[in-house]
């Protein structure tokens, strides 16, 4: 696989280093992370050990994705992070199990997309409860911006609406109800499936 552990700016793969590490203990999961060359601006989740040495899957970050988010006016540099929790949330998914709790027989992903966005807030909701200064709303803002209205398709991640209400979920069930993780992914299970 060809794939860096570098964004190629040393100042923020440090800062980065250290979300995924708190992604890892937050989520309870511990994958490979690369940057990656992708055919289209994505990031992706697999439960596949893509390096070897990780038997929790593999989070890739396309590079494209990477700069068009860098590009953006407003917290840029959060707006990555909320692409890595999602990301992350989704090795969760894979670990626990929960995919098959969400994903039906006509395989739609979008309740388990939703899911991921809920546990994204979340670790928002756990970021901003420890410094109020943390720029909450843009995990919401990112993901609303990637909201498709792809209806038909069984790749439909949700719309633009139903993602950033799924960070906004999360982020409450973590910072005005104070859930612990295992109680905000029942949460979040029965959220999605209300929608």
């Amino acid at each position: 696989m060809d794939g860096s552990l570098s964004s190629g700016d040393k100042g923020f793969d440090r800062a980065l280093a250290k979300t995924l590490v708190r992604l890892s203990d937050l989520f309870e999961v511990l994958p490979g992370f690369a940057f990656q060359e992708l055919d289209e601006e994505n990031a992706y989740a697999t439960s596949h050990d893509k390096f070897g040495n990780r038997d929790d899957g593999t989070v890739i970050f396309g590079r494209s994705l990477y700069k068009s988010i860098m590009n953006r006016p407003e917290n840029p540099h959060i707006c990555v992070a909320a692409v890595c929790a999602h990301e992350f949330a989704h090795i969760l998914q894979f670990k626990t199990g929960i995919r098959q709790r969400l994903v039906g027989p006509d395989n739609r992903v979008k309740k388990l997309e939703l899911h991921a966005d809920f546990l994204a807030g979340y670790f928002a909701g756990i970021r901003k409860k420890e410094s109020r200064d943390f720029p909450a709303a843009a995990f919401a803002s990112m993901q609303h911006s990637i909201g498709d209205n792809s209806f038909g398709s069984v790749q439909h991640h949700g719309t633009a609406e139903e993602r950033g209400a799924a960070v906004v979920a999360g982020f409450s069930s973590a910072f005005h109800m104070r859930q612990t993780l295992s109680e905000a992914i029942e949460a979040g299970i029965s959220y999605v499936k209300r929608g």
